[in-house]
């Protein structure tokens, strides 16, 4: 395969439209789409199946649609990337996109919507807190966080969210505001436990929590002060035993639904009753009504939009979402591994074959960001993008990732680049030593660029490259950079050991680093700034290090344009070429 032919086959995985579903009002689906290069709210007439492009240019996030209300409320970045935020309304049949409170952008990062009122948790430099609006575009500070904290659910007596809010780096715990007493109060099952998404239905909450052991779905009534486990009417669920949930919420009248995890690969029931779907993975869903929407994807496979009759069973597509065929016979099957780590720990992973490449052949290990995420096996473009290419793929989900319980999570808390690097280092042992690696690339973005620099610094004999895009190398740099959700996020992340944060940062090793790397950073990231970097390639550049640098202009650190992901992709792929071809 030819460099010409690479770069029109990574063109057409990038354009390959993502989908995230929201909900429904008046009649018309409402999900965000990627259909049209850049991540855009849409709806789609139920009764005619036609769709209307509800916002143009890309928008950062939005609150799941109300039937009290046509309007639908969004967020957009109005600061070219740097992730400040202002708070948008436009109607769910298209029209005006307004801006519902004119007052200075701030990074929203929670927002719930009850078709009257809207509940936002946002970051200035120095405070994070909790702000309700409605939409008359009044607007009013309710409360000041000390720690992190997301708020996730409003009705007309509550709103709900959760955080680190007692400051112990290893719980969480919920919030509750009273509307009517203009105060808030924290519960939690069981001190020092992990409760997490908070979802109300009347003075009731659904959350998860690990208080009992696994992580478990519970109910809190907020007014009566008692908690129960979920009484289902069929046993589906409890069956399957789910390790975590990638969603849940009420129905109208009062029913649970919930996305449950396990391997990496979800179900979904409704009040304990599995409805069938294909095996890989569901990352958004609504119900309304006697149908569920939900997108649904693998690894190989790229996100549709399902439509299922709760009553009949049936399933239908519809949006869908098909890659040409060229591409689609270099993607091969998609394998769940587990390997032991250094310490004896099982470390979960995918493995990606690709059809375009020998085996032994080229092969990347694929760092995700976070570090509280994982690789699924649902759709991802750069994972895809790679495999389309020619190269093979272990994606480990190291300690510290979401999936796999709380215990295996909060394992990265207080030790960021310790277990968990060596997790990936011996990602890199498990593809050589079961013959699927020729030569070998650390790769990753955000939390995985910064494993990407760290493991080519520590340990660059193991690695014939490596491709690390807006990533991290000095934590002590970084959190003077941040503003109060990030500062928040490096306490928690490091346990408030600040003597790691020098050990555990790449520049601390740049002199030992010999292996050639590539460094995609975009120019305006607030979450990982690139004032670091640049110190960091000097480094390289007098040890005479060979490294390409790639300062993409005019975009911050979430990619919600697909011309932007083209520009990070396109140089790591003619890198690897570069690198792992000889």
């Amino acid at each position: 395969m030819s460099i010409v032919d690479k770069i029109r086959i990574l063109e057409s995985v990038v354009k390959t439209p993502s989908y995230v579903v929201l909900g429904v009002t008046h009649g018309r689906l409402v999900y965000l789409s990627t259909v049209e290069g850049a991540a855009d709210l849409w709806s789609l007439d139920l009764s005619t199946g036609s769709k209307t492009r509800l916002t143009s240019g890309g928008i950062s996030g939005a609150a799941r649609p109300s039937e009290k209300t046509r309007l639908v409320v969004y967020t957009r970045d109005v600061s070219k990337g740097r992730e400040l935020h202002k708070l948008f309304t436009v109607d769910v049949s298209g029209g005006e996109e307004k801006i519902l409170i004119e007052a200075p952008p701030m990074r929203i990062f929670g927002i719930a919507f009850d078709g009257e009122r809207i509940a936002y948790t946002a970051a200035t430099e120095r405070e994070l807190a909790l702000y309700l609006a409605d939409l008359k575009g009044v607007c009013e500070k309710v409360y000041s966080f000390e720690s992190l904290a997301i708020a996730t659910d409003v009705n007309e007596k509550y709103v709900v969210g959760y955080g680190a809010l007692k400051k112990n780096p290893k719980s969480m715990e919920i919030f509750v505001y009273s509307l009517a007493e203009n105060s808030i109060k924290i519960y939690s099952p069981r001190e020092g436990s992990v409760n997490k998404a908070p979802r109300l239905y009347e003075t009731k909450v659904l959350f998860e929590t690990n208080a009992f052991g696994e992580n478990k779905l519970v109910v809190y009534d907020i007014e009566e002060k008692t908690l129960e486990k979920p009484e289902f009417a069929y046993r589906d669920y409890e069956k399957y035993h789910p390790v975590e949930h990638a969603s849940y919420d009420w129905t109208e009248d009062g029913r649970i639904w919930a996305v449950g995890k396990k391997n990496g690969r979800t179900k979904f029931f409704l009040d304990g009753k599995e409805i069938p779907l294909p095996e890989g993975f569901i990352s958004s869903a609504a119900i309304h009504r006697d149908k569920l929407y939900a997108t649904h994807s693998s690894l190989v496979k790229p996100p549709k939009v399902l439509e299922v009759d709760l009553t009949t069973g049936e399933t239908r597509v519809i949006i869908d979402n098909k890659l040409p065929r060229e591409i689609e016979e270099k993607l091969d099957e998609v394998k769940f591994i587990k390997y032991k780590s250094f310490d004896g720990l099982e470390i979960p992973a995918f493995v990606v074959k690709s059809k375009g490449a020998p085996v032994p052949g080229p092969t990347v290990v694929y760092v995700h960001g976070g570090p509280w995420s994982e690789v699924a096996d649902s759709w991802r473009t750069m994972i895809a993008s790679l495999v389309a290419c020619g190269y093979h793929i272990v994606a480990p989900n190291f300690r510290g990732s979401t999936g796999y319980g709380e215990y295996f999570r909060l394992l990265d808390i207080g030790d960021p680049g310790g277990g968990d690097l060596q997790d990936i280092i011996y990602a890199r042992k498990w593809a050589v030593e079961n013959g699927l690696a020729s030569k070998i690339a650390v790769m990753g973005y955000s939390y995985g660029g910064y494993m990407t620099f760290l493991a080519t610094t520590k340990y660059p004999e193991l690695w014939d490259c490596g491709v690390a895009g807006a990533g991290i190398t000095d934590w002590e740099e970084l959190y003077e950079l941040s503003d109060a959700l990030f500062k928040q996020f490096i306490n928690i992340l490091f346990a408030g050991r600040k003597d790691l944060w020098k050990e555990r940062s790449p520049v601390s090793y740049v002199d030992n680093a010999k292996t050639p790397i590539c460094v995609i950073h975009p120019q305006n990231d607030s979450r990982t700034p690139l004032r670091p970097v640049l110190k960091y390639l000097q480094r390289l550049l007098e040890n005479r290090v060979s490294f390409e640098a790639h300062v993409i202009p005019d975009i911050g650190h979430a990619i919600n344009r697909l011309e932007d992901m083209l520009k990070i992709l396109l140089p790591a792929i003619l890198f690897l070429e570069k690198h792992m071809r000889r």
